[in-house]
């Protein structure tokens, strides 16, 4: 857990980053009961609260904490199934899954951590029945878990919806208040139509979020489609019923069972999504999260990420895990997601602080630095200028670089490199 705050703190820096405003030189946050209560200058900051204690990062940039939008924390690094074919990949974590429940919460403290010097501060994770919640309460990070469940395991529907709202309920027992859990509808091809409307009924139904995995993969779009496939015969072992394809698309599919309005995140959205496709975003509501590395390591594609932008549609970035993904750094996938769609590091940045927290619906709390937000902190070794790029694209490159020196959750400070010059 992160370290209690002091009463009031203030933290500096050559430059203070707020995304949601222009950059500050020698710039400060003034941080109370965790919140930031003052931004501005380190000299009016310090001549008016004369008893704060100050950390000052001399050649370095303060930046919004990353929120990871979509991540699966249960996965280790050096063992994953080969890429470059999904139904490959499924097929191989399928054969594993046995084995892998002894060192999934080894793998996801390891994560959570890996996460944390990268600069997290926020993480949405998904997890069957919850299973990583343990480890991202512990870690000092805020966030949430998506406890997904599987309904072929139950007699009903209504069993096994009933089962996982119980599931949620009692997870949420004794957490950091940071801390939240949410249902997971997990994926077209492993929860059917009627469970998957059912849940989502119920969360809507309690003012609940929800989030899924959507048009990720081609092995996806032909199952929804088509009925047939890799995904039919995963379908027909596992639910053990018959599927028709439907003659639309996954995203499509999800809206005529009610699985899409604003409280849902669909992750990936990677594979055929199309013009008619982002109106059903636009008109439902539904946020994005964006993971470009491990839709890249799995063939899945290229989501129209700056499509889905112009149009509104909220979108934040995802590093998924360890198993199509090759780091928990956050600011890594943004400027994967810059170069890949040709964006600039104002929009990279962004995706990865507010625009993570905007599709979380936390963007009132965390996201950027503003007084009132959570004091959500990432510290950088980058200091601007002369580069020839923006200054968010030199912090974004620097962050991704393994630039990152402290991390703040809460006024805490839950991380720092050793040697990263704080006085």
């Amino acid at each position: 857990m992160a370290e209690e705050a002091s009463p009031t703190v203030i933290f500096a820096a050559a430059f203070v980053l707020p995304v949601s405003a222009s950059l500050i030189k020698n710039g400060a946050l003034l941080v109370r009961s965790g919140r930031i209560a003052a931004i501005g200058s380190l000299e009016k900051l310090r001549r008016d609260n004369p008893g704060a204690e100050v950390r000052i990062f001399p050649r370095h940039t303060i930046i919004p904490g990353a929120v990871n939008a979509h991540a699966h924390l249960g996965f280790r690094r050096g063992d994953e199934p080969e890429g470059g074919s999904f139904s490959r990949w499924m097929t191989e974590l399928i054969s594993r899954l046995p084995e892998k429940a002894a060192w999934t919460p080894e793998a996801a403290r390891n994560s959570a951590r890996e996460a944390i010097e990268a600069g997290t501060t926020f993480m949405a994770e998904s997890s069957l029945y919850g299973e990583c919640l343990p480890q991202l309460a512990e870690s000092g990070l805020a966030g949430r878990v998506y406890a997904e469940f599987l309904p072929f395991e139950f007699d009903s529907p209504e069993e096994a919806v009933d089962f996982i709202e119980e599931k949620v309920r009692s997870l949420r027992e004794g957490l950091p208040s940071r801390v939240g859990v949410e249902v997971s509808v997990h994926a077209p091809y492993t929860v059917d139509p009627e469970s998957a409307r059912l849940a989502a009924q119920r969360v809507r139904e309690r003012g609940g979020l929800l989030a899924t995995h959507l048009s990720e993969s081609p092995e996806e779009y032909e199952f929804v489609s088509e009925g047939t496939g890799f995904l039919a015969d995963i379908f027909a072992r596992l639910v053990q019923a018959d599927w028709e394809g439907k003659g639309i698309s996954p995203v499509r599919y999800a809206e005529s069972i009610e699985l899409l309005w604003p409280g849902t995140i669909a992750a990936h959205l990677a594979t055929g999504v199309s013009e008619e496709d982002i109106q059903v975003l636009v008109r439902t509501g539904v946020a994005a999260a964006h993971c470009p590395r491990s839709n890249e390591y799995l063939g899945c594609g290229v989501s129209p990420v700056p499509e889905m932008l112009a149009r509104g549609i909220r979108v934040g970035m995802g590093t998924d895990g360890l198993w199509s993904s090759p780091s928990m750094n956050l600011f890594e996938e943004a400027l994967f997601a810059a170069r890949l769609h040709g964006m600039s590091g104002e929009t990279g940045l962004a995706l990865a602080t507010l625009g993570g927290a905007r599709a979380l619906g936390i963007e009132r709390e965390a996201g950027s630095l503003e007084a009132g937000k959570w004091a959500d902190l990432t510290v950088v070794e980058a200091v601007p200028g002369g580069t020839g790029v923006s200054p968010e694209m030199e912090v974004l490159e620097a962050a991704a670089g393994g630039g990152v020196v402290a991390t703040v959750v809460g006024g805490g400070q839950i991380y720092e490199k050793s040697g990263s010059g704080v006085s």
